[in-house]
């Protein structure tokens, strides 16, 4: 079997994907501390933390409505 060198590049939408699958995976352990936590402020601070996640997450999705690849391939 012969390997081949291929160039792997990211682009715009695939950075912003990755990083928005990374806040939704952060998202969903913060739910899942949040389920064990028994002190209030740690209750307060995963609660807040999972505000903050859900705001980057939608300025993230934001960005990807607004990507140039995106939008080439609703063109299409």
């Amino acid at each position: 079997m012969k390997l081949e060198k291929r160039e792997i590049t990211l682009n715009e939408f695939d950075s912003l994907k990755d990083a928005f699958y990374m806040e939704k995976t952060l998202l969903a352990e913060y739910v899942h501390a949040l389920s064990k936590a028994e002190r209030k402020e740690t209750r307060g601070e995963l609660l807040s933390l999972m505000k903050e996640v859900g705001e980057d997450m939608l300025f993230i999705r934001d960005l990807m409505r607004g990507s140039s690849i995106e939008n080439e391939d609703n063109e299409e």
